[in-house]
């Protein structure tokens, strides 16, 4: 039997690229050539040094102007089964939610008892008591409370704005 002759992997490799390069460019070489460019420093305007622009300085562009994003509540109302109770099915929400718009609820004048439940199971839960259903509204409570809560956000965020 005939021996193979072992062959080194760089050497193939070489071998290989060296048969593409003929294969393509055939025995002509390519020689790359830049243009030269002449870079004349006198024409160009001098820098004074009040004119300098240090690295510390840097331009931060101003984000546009957007409208904010708000996150609408999937709510339902339902009528419990006392005269004046109420149940509010709100999706998507955990306690964090639900519990600063209970102590918002309780402050409202004609709110008598305001409490939650969150599970995994279900969507979170709102029950609520009023004193009389037919002095108060449960549109007109949820929407007082709504409004605290969101003068409450406003007034932490310009604290925050203080801080930066």
């Amino acid at each position: 039997m005939a021996k193979k002759k072992v062959v080194k992997p760089e050497e193939n490799e070489e071998e290989e690229l060296e048969e593409l390069e003929d294969d393509l460019f055939g025995d002509h070489e390519i020689d790359i050539e830049y243009p030269k460019v002449k870079e004349d420093l006198s024409s160009s305007p001098s820098i004074e040094e009040d004119d300098t622009v240090s690295e510390e300085e840097e331009f931060e562009l101003e984000e546009e102007a957007r409208f904010p994003e708000y996150k609408h509540l999937d709510l339902s109302i339902n009528k419990s089964a006392g005269k004046n109770d109420y149940e509010l099915s709100i999706e998507g929400q955990s306690h964090g939610f639900c519990n600063i718009l209970v102590n918002h609820l309780l402050n409202i004048e004609g709110v008598k008892v305001a409490a939650y439940k969150v599970t995994k199971i279900e969507p979170s839960k709102l029950f609520i008591r009023l004193e009389d259903s037919k002095k108060f509204k449960i549109k007109d409570i949820l929407l007082k409370a709504i409004e605290s809560l969101r003068a409450e956000v406003l007034d932490v965020q310009k604290l925050f704005q203080k801080l930066i």
